[in-house]
């Protein structure tokens, strides 16, 4: 796996400087600052190794226990700040933000089991059509094309409701 691994000095220099960058006092400002970091990011922009196969039924069924953990974790979370005793806004932002966490993961797992349930491309491609004959390549497509319907408006909550978390704390200081 990292058999073409190799340190490159440059990259070396450039983590040692983005360090020194965030640790710095004398950077006042934080836009400076990350104005620095994404510039020296960019600067060597290669390859991010982003994409995490699962060979195996080992990276499936680990894959899947860690959505199961985030479905109780949210599931979790959507329950406890129900409680009416929150009484900033903030919170109630970041319930909706956990509920469509929740939904999201939901239908991503919904796609990763009917993914792994379907026959190979060439059964359920022709030409440029896809064929649905069936109940699980429906969900497959269904699932696949509405996951983002629900990341999104989570991500947007969740920055809304700290914002407005952050606001409300502040003016409770005042």
């Amino acid at each position: 796996m990292f058999n073409d691994f190799k340190i490159n000095t440059k990259r070396v220099i450039i983590f040692i400087v983005m360090v020194l960058l965030m640790v710095l006092k004398d950077l006042k400002s934080a836009i400076l600052k990350s104005t620095a970091i994404i510039a020296i990011v960019l600067a060597d922009a290669g390859s991010a190794w982003a994409v995490q196969r699962h060979p195996g039924d080992e990276g499936f069924d680990a894959h899947m226990m860690a959505h199961l953990f985030l479905i109780a974790s949210m599931l979790y979370l959507f329950v406890v700040l129900g409680k009416p005793s929150l009484r900033l806004s903030g919170w109630k932002l970041i319930r909706l933000a956990a509920l469509f966490f929740l939904l999201w993961n939901v239908d991503v797992s919904i796609t990763h089991i009917t993914g792994r349930l379907m026959e190979p491309k060439g059964h359920y491609l022709k030409g440029s059509w896809l064929l649905v004959e069936d109940l699980k390549t429906e969900l497959y497509y269904v699932t696949r094309l509405t996951e983002y319907f629900f990341l999104v408006p989570a991500f947007l909550f969740m920055a809304l409701g700290l914002r407005r978390l952050e606001t409300e704390l502040k003016r409770e200081k005042e």
